[in-house]
């Protein structure tokens, strides 16, 4: 339903009670006690009425009133009153003024009109005319008007103040004016006790920090507590919030978002999703937990992508993001390269990633893991890889049957335009490499031990291998390796673990432990 139809259909609506209220309710039989310096009648000049002059009061059940000068048709048992102003006290909480009023014993309807303010606890109303119910106990006007409550201010062309429950609903061109925002809607209900705010319409919320978009939920503007429901959007100067719900604490910079959360920054080159994401600006972090998902962006579009049970971006003083930590269940996916490890760190200033807990990283046809893995992202295109301690590379070939592998202590990596270009190998290094001849028939097989080497590698495939210090090693004819040899000790090969695309980042998540990984492994692995 649009805006217009839903305000026109509200108006209807408020006018057809008010019709019900005034059949339903029987008509009162007493009737308006008048009292005043003089009283005129003359039949001539005002046909049923009497003509009250000078501290003119008049009284109706729990309604007294003050004027100058009324017309007083008691027959009829109304009133019609002027006044600079006209005051009338409806118990001891409405007070109502204006220079012209109506009231009807009959109907308990009272009318004002020309500078109207209505006063009823802390709040301040003011219109050109306004309706009041006696029965209903509701006040309201359709020419605008203006409501001041402590520090807020509201502004409507229609309103409808429910003085038993403390609240006025607005409609159309509606403004609110509090100490932390500004708000511009088509409706909203307001509860002037609480100081509360009801968005109940898509609402446009403005302040120095931010610009919010909301279409429900709350807003306590005297605690700066805000809940908002349906399409939330959240602009400050360069990131944007989208989600599903978000509770907001404004003096302690606190927020939670609840599903569908996205957080772009644009300038930072980062967005964050999840279905749970919690902020605390003060304490300098945000959580995002619930299928969440981390995206670096990188200039020539081609972005990491990362999840883990849970994220953390820890914040500096200005917002600016100094360390994102994973943990558990990580894997990341980018189209050079992907990875998978149960926990991660990132120092953003340094752009160094350091994977811990059974990480590894496949680029290419290469599989690197260790104990510890670290890359340093120069560039979009550049990539220093490091594996500590018990460093391995392996890569297949013959379609999976057999495996090229690397191990040693420490092993660095060099990725240069989206493929692993050199490897450096350093303490206790050892290689089984399969020789093959242009038309990659299988020529023999490098069983080598040293304590340094240098591969070189083209299109991610093995081009040459460089041995250091009195290497120790051997080409063998296939026929004569055994298969114990044809592995290195330690070798696992977790293609299984490897993510091919951004949606299986949250499935297949690699163990915490080295060595549990074969309990996971399809059966056409587990021989591996």
């Amino acid at each position: 339903m649009s805006s217009r139809r839903f305000r026109w259909c509200l108006i209807l609506l408020m006018a057809g009670l008010l019709m019900v209220w005034g059949e339903s309710y029987a008509q009162s039989n007493k009737k308006i006690n008048t009292r005043a310096d003089l009283l005129e009648y003359d039949e001539n000049w005002l046909p049923g009425a009497q003509r009250l002059l000078g501290h003119v009061v008049f009284q109706h059940e729990n309604t007294i009133g003050y004027c100058d000068s009324a017309y007083y048709y008691e027959n009829e048992n109304y009133l019609i009153a002027f006044g600079k102003p006209v005051k009338i006290h409806i118990g001891d909480s409405v007070q109502l003024y204006g220079k012209k009023a109506y009231y009807s014993g009959n109907d308990r309807i009272a009318s004002i009109a020309r500078n109207v303010e209505m006063v009823h606890g802390t709040a301040h109303l003011y219109s050109d005319s306004l309706i009041y119910d006696l029965h209903q106990d509701v006040g309201y006007f359709l020419t605008g008007g203006t409501m001041i409550n402590v520090d807020d201010t509201l502004s409507s062309l229609f309103g409808y103040y429910y003085t038993k429950n403390d609240e006025v609903l607005l409609v159309q061109d509606v403004l609110l004016n509090s100490t932390s925002y500004t708000m511009d809607c088509d409706s909203l209900l307001y509860n002037t006790l609480r100081e509360t705010v009801y968005f109940i319409s898509r609402t446009h919320m403005v302040s120095e920090e931010n610009t919010i978009y909301t279409s429900s939920g709350w807003y306590e503007t005297k605690t700066d507590l805000a809940t908002l429901v349906d399409d939330v959007e959240l602009f400050s100067s360069s990131q944007h919030l989208v989600a599903d719900s978000v509770y907001y604490d404004r003096k302690q910079r606190h927020g939670i978002g609840w599903n569908n959360v996205v957080i772009s920054d644009t300038a930072k080159g980062y967005v964050l999703k999840g279905n749970y994401v919690e902020h605390y600006e003060l304490g300098g972090f945000s959580t995002a937990t619930d299928s969440n998902q981390l995206i670096l962006i990188d200039e020539s579009k081609d972005s990491l992508y990362l999840h883990s049970d849970t994220l953390r971006i820890l914040f500096d003083t200005l917002q600016e993001p100094q360390v994102i930590l994973a943990f558990n269940k990580v894997k990341f996916y980018r189209k050079d390269m992907q990875g998978a490890c149960d926990s991660l760190s990132y120092n953003v200033k340094d752009s160094l990633i350091t994977m811990y807990y059974n990480p590894v990283m496949w680029s290419g046809e290469n599989q690197l893991s260790a104990d510890t893995i670290t890359f340093y992202l120069k560039d979009s295109v550049n990539v220093i890889i490091t594996l500590k301690k018990s460093s391995y590379i392996v890569s297949s070939v013959f379609e999976g049957q057999e495996f090229n592998q690397i191990k040693g202590m420490t092993i660095e990596g060099h990725i240069s335009n989206k493929q692993l270009k050199t490897v450096y190998v350093f303490n206790n290094a050892e290689c089984v490499y399969f020789i093959t001849d242009e038309d990659t028939s299988l020529m023999g097989v490098n069983v080598s031990a040293t304590s340094e080497m240098k591969i070189i590698l083209t299109n991610n495939e093995i081009d040459g291998i460089v041995f250091y210090n009195d290497p120790d090693g051997k080409i063998y004819p296939d026929k004569d390796l055994t298969d114990k040899d044809r592995r290195l000790k330690d070798f696992r090969w977790l293609d299984f673990y490897r993510p091919e695309t951004v949606e299986d980042l949250y499935v297949r998540p690699i163990p915490r432990v080295k060595g549990e990984e074969q309990s996971t492994l399809p059966p056409s692995d587990t021989s591996q």
